[in-house]
């Protein structure tokens, strides 16, 4: 009988703790349409394995070298950016780097799923370029990932 409380405490702060670290925007309610020559892209995660790894995602521009923190996808949820066309690099870093590149057309919209695979010590940031129909599908029980 202890041992059932112990487990059912702990199952219970488990889920507490968990719970504080999803998404808290808004819900996502549709995509905006990309200013006149650039394109937005959106990256989302949709699942809470690895809720507490949040790592910075990286746009790393590869025309000009030029780097930039999008913001980091909390379980749950999504950020959008807005970027000049082109080939870029999108990247996180916990233990390991991993990332992905898409070669950017003007006046598109592009997505890109993360998600934290297991890792030794700290989940691994994974990212996949998904198609608008598989998008459309999973954004939409996301929710805004307010940034600190």
């Amino acid at each position: 009988m202890r041992n059932k409380i112990i487990t059912l405490a702990l199952s219970g702060v488990a889920l507490f703790i968990m719970s504080g670290c999803s998404a808290k925007g808004p819900q996502f309610n549709g995509f905006n349409e990309p200013t006149k020559g650039n394109s937005n892209v959106y990256i989302y995660r949709t699942s809470s394995l690895g809720a507490g790894v949040t790592p910075n995602i990286h746009d790393t521009n590869l025309e000009d070298s030029t780097d930039k923190i999008v913001g980091n996808v909390k379980p749950n949820g999504y950020i959008m950016t807005t970027i000049t066309p082109g080939m870029h690099k999108f990247w996180a870093k916990t233990e390991v780097t991993n990332e992905v590149n898409l070669n950017i057309d003007p006046n598109k919209i592009y997505c890109i799923k993360n998600y934290i695979s297991m890792g030794f010590l700290v989940g691994h940031p994974q990212f996949e370029i998904v198609d608008m129909n598989k998008c459309k599908d999973e954004i939409k029980e996301t929710k805004l990932s307010l940034q600190k």
